[in-house]
This record gives structure tokens, sequence and C-alpha cells, in this order.
């Protein structure tokens, strides 16, 4: 606009003319006003450039050069590992809030950048039904913001889980010295001795409760005794399908591994019991033969 005035002072060789053909006011005049005008335009120009979208900062301060809060270097992924929420909690760590439209997992970090006290982002895989509000939600992903800071220390468990991924927050600034920390280890818990009777179509076993202060990373099924043609599959890391078991007494072996490689194991029996036959049912039967068709 000012170069525009400008051009039209020089072909009129100092004056301005007005629609209607009236004279403006002399040179000077106008160049003072064209002076306020320069000035209301670059004040115009900085507020653009206030309000044009820049680069993310990190959420919650930390502005700097470094890579945004929410981007790969400042979480921590476990793909396909889900929190215990129940050991964790009792430990100390604490649910946040499951925000609503996390179209990806950078939206869900996002969330957890934007929530001071989140240290955990539990990120649910698409595909995996979670009910009709999800449905109608369009698939988004589901995501879970827990605090996982208990007096100064990480408290969260976690167990392996398809179709889930777990982002542990970094600190901010430089990585604090690491302190030595005893890891104990793993808790096994190959579940209750099961007994069941004649015929058994499958049985699961389920070492689920297993638990471990940093997490498990390996469950493992072995045979002891019992007939090995029994039919043994893993639906789920911890749990153990049997089909075709047959009469008998089996005992089976469930081997944790936790994330510094210490292993714990605990045993669990599953008897089958023959198919007990009804005495009263067999003394009817034999009531029936003996009947003579016409007496």
């Amino acid at each position: 606009m000012a170069a525009l005035v400008l051009v039209l002072l020089a072909a009129l060789g100092g004056r301005a003319v007005l629609p209607g053909g009236l004279c403006a006011a002399p040179l000077a005049d106008l160049r003072s006003q064209i002076s306020g005008v320069e000035s209301l335009l670059e004040e115009f120009r900085r507020q653009l450039q206030q309000e044009e979208p820049g680069p993310p900062a990190a959420a919650g301060g930390g502005g700097g050069g470094g890579e945004r809060c929410g981007g790969s270097s400042s979480f921590s992924a476990r793909p396909d590992s889900i929190i215990r929420t129940k050991d964790s909690i009792a430990a100390g760590a604490t649910f946040l809030r499951a925000p609503a439209g996390a179209a990806g997992w950078r939206q869900c970090l996002d969330a957890c950048c934007a929530e001071p006290r989140c240290t955990l982002a539990v990120v649910q895989g698409p595909g995996r039904p979670r009910g009709a509000a999800a449905a109608a939600a369009g698939g988004e992903l589901g995501c879970y913001l827990f605090n996982c800071t208990h007096r100064g220390r990480s408290v969260c468990r976690f167990a392996p889980h398809r179709g889930y991924s777990t982002y542990s927050r970094r600190p901010a600034g430089p990585a604090p010295p690491p302190e030595e920390e005893y890891d104990e280890p793993p808790r096994c818990k190959a579940g209750q001795d099961i007994v069941l009777q004649s015929p058994v179509d499958w049985v699961l076993l389920d070492g689920r409760e297993s638990s471990d202060d940093h997490g498990i990373v390996q469950y493992e099924w072995t045979l002891l005794q019992g007939d090995p043609s029994v039919e043994m599959k893993v639906p789920q890391p911890g749990t153990l399908k049997l089909s075709h078991i047959q009469e008998g007494g089996y005992v089976f072996q469930l081997t944790v591994t936790d994330t510094a490689g210490q292993r714990s194991s605990d045993n669990v029996s599953v008897t089958v019991l023959p198919m007990v036959h009804s005495a009263v049912g067999e003394e009817a039967m034999g009531a029936v033969a003996c009947v003579t068709p016409g007496v």
C-alpha cells in the first residue's frame, strides 16, 4: 500500500488527487500520513509472523533447539507390551486419563507431553475392537496416560501383550547419573492345580499373575510329566491351551524371564479323572433287558 501511494505522488509532482478531482493535503502532510500507514503495516507484519504456525514447542516448557516432546527422542518404546495396571498402581503409579481423539501414536504422545505428570503412554493399536463407542469414533487409537513415578523412582511393571505398545517419557534436560538399583527377580505363578473329569475337550493354563519390578519379557511352558501326545498352544503370552488331553496326571512348568535375564519357575498339575458311570443308570438298563415282551 505504501509503495502504491508513493508512485501516485511521484506521478502527480508532489500533490495527491482524490476521486472527483479534489486536491489533497500538501506533500509534507501526506508524507506524515504515509509514515503512519507504514507503522501500521509493520505492526501488522509482526502480528502475522506471530500467528504463523512454526515447529511445535515442547509441552510443559523447555523451548530450545532440541526435538519437541512427542518425538522419538522424548520417549522409549516397548512394542507389544502393556502395563500391569493392578501391580503398578499397588506400587504407587497413578492412572491419569484416557484422552479421546488420538488418530495416531504421535497424538497420544503429544497428549502425554501436555500432561505435566504423565510419564507413560499406553497405545492400543488399530484393528483391535474397543466397543461401540470406538467404532462410532472412527476407529481411533486407544490412548491411556499414567504417572509411573513414586517417591522418585519408576514403579510401573509391564507384560508382553500383542496389539499394545508402551512409551516411557524420558526426563527433560541432561540425564541424571544412573542410580544403582536392586533388580528383584521375577515372581512366577503358574496358577492353581486343576482336576477335571473325562472327557475333556481343552483346558487353559494361565500364568499371567507372574510379576516383576521391571517387566517380564518371556514366558516358557514345559511338560514335565504326562502323556506327550497332548497338544499345547500359546494363545497369549503367559497362557497355555491344552487339547486332546487324556486321562491321567500331568505336570507343567512355567518359567518367566525379566528384563535383566533373571528367571523363575513354578509348576502346576492337571489331573484328568476317568469317566464315572452312574450305577442307577446301569441297574435300570439291566432291568429293561430282563423284561420279557408280553409278560
